[in-house]
Protein backbone atom coordinates (compact mmCIF):
# COMPACT_ATOMS: atom_id res chain seq x y z
CA UNK A 1 0.00 0.00 0.00
CA UNK A 2 1.52 3.29 -1.11
CA UNK A 3 -0.95 5.84 0.27
CA UNK A 4 0.23 7.62 3.41
CA UNK A 5 -1.85 9.16 6.18
CA UNK A 6 -0.13 12.13 7.82
CA UNK A 7 -1.65 13.18 11.14
CA UNK A 8 -1.07 15.53 14.06
CA UNK A 9 -0.95 18.53 11.72
CA UNK A 10 -1.68 22.02 12.93
CA UNK A 11 -4.66 23.79 11.40
CA UNK A 12 -2.18 26.07 9.62
CA UNK A 13 -0.52 23.22 7.70
CA UNK A 14 -0.53 23.75 3.93
CA UNK A 15 0.32 21.39 1.06
CA UNK A 16 3.47 23.46 0.41
CA UNK A 17 4.66 22.74 3.99
CA UNK A 18 4.39 19.00 3.43
CA UNK A 19 5.94 19.24 -0.04
CA UNK A 20 8.97 20.92 1.55
CA UNK A 21 9.28 18.27 4.27
CA UNK A 22 9.18 15.41 1.77
CA UNK A 23 11.53 17.22 -0.63
CA UNK A 24 14.05 17.91 2.16
CA UNK A 25 13.91 14.22 3.13
CA UNK A 26 14.39 13.29 -0.56
CA UNK A 27 11.19 11.22 -0.56
CA UNK A 28 9.28 11.36 -3.84
CA UNK A 29 5.50 11.52 -3.97
CA UNK A 30 3.21 10.66 -6.85
CA UNK A 31 0.46 13.21 -6.73
CA UNK A 32 -0.63 16.20 -4.69
CA UNK A 33 -0.99 16.36 -0.91
CA UNK A 34 -4.65 16.25 0.12
CA UNK A 35 -4.64 18.38 3.27
CA UNK A 36 -7.61 18.55 5.66
CA UNK A 37 -7.74 20.12 9.13
CA UNK A 38 -5.31 18.11 11.25
CA UNK A 39 -4.37 15.47 8.71
CA UNK A 40 -3.38 14.82 5.10
CA UNK A 41 -2.95 12.08 2.52
CA UNK A 42 -0.36 11.56 -0.19
CA UNK A 43 0.65 8.74 -2.53
CA UNK A 44 4.20 7.42 -2.76
CA UNK A 45 5.55 5.88 -5.98
CA UNK A 46 5.84 2.43 -4.37
CA UNK A 47 5.86 0.52 -1.08
CA UNK A 48 9.60 1.01 -0.55
CA UNK A 49 9.25 4.81 -0.61
CA UNK A 50 6.17 4.66 1.62
CA UNK A 51 8.13 2.72 4.25
CA UNK A 52 11.09 5.10 3.95
CA UNK A 53 8.77 8.07 4.49
CA UNK A 54 7.28 6.49 7.62
CA UNK A 55 10.72 5.63 9.00
CA UNK A 56 12.31 9.00 8.20
CA UNK A 57 9.49 11.35 9.14
CA UNK A 58 7.05 9.89 11.65
CA UNK A 59 7.57 11.53 15.03
CA UNK A 60 10.89 13.00 13.89
CA UNK A 61 9.83 16.15 12.04
CA UNK A 62 7.95 19.09 13.49
CA UNK A 63 5.60 21.30 11.53
CA UNK A 64 4.30 24.43 13.26
CA UNK A 65 5.56 23.07 16.58
CA UNK A 66 3.83 19.69 16.34
CA UNK A 67 5.57 16.39 15.50
CA UNK A 68 3.93 14.89 12.43
CA UNK A 69 2.94 11.22 12.40
CA UNK A 70 3.16 9.29 9.13
CA UNK A 71 1.59 5.87 8.59
CA UNK A 72 -0.05 3.74 5.92
CA UNK A 73 -3.52 4.91 5.07
CA UNK A 74 -6.11 2.22 5.80
CA UNK A 75 -9.38 2.32 3.87
CA UNK A 76 -12.39 3.01 6.11
CA UNK A 77 -13.88 -0.41 5.38
CA UNK A 78 -10.87 -2.06 7.08
CA UNK A 79 -11.14 -0.18 10.41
Amino acid sequence: MNKLYIRNLSENAAPSDLESIFKDAKIPVSGPFLVKIGYAFVDCPDEIWALKAIEALSGKIELHGKPIEVEHSVPKSEH
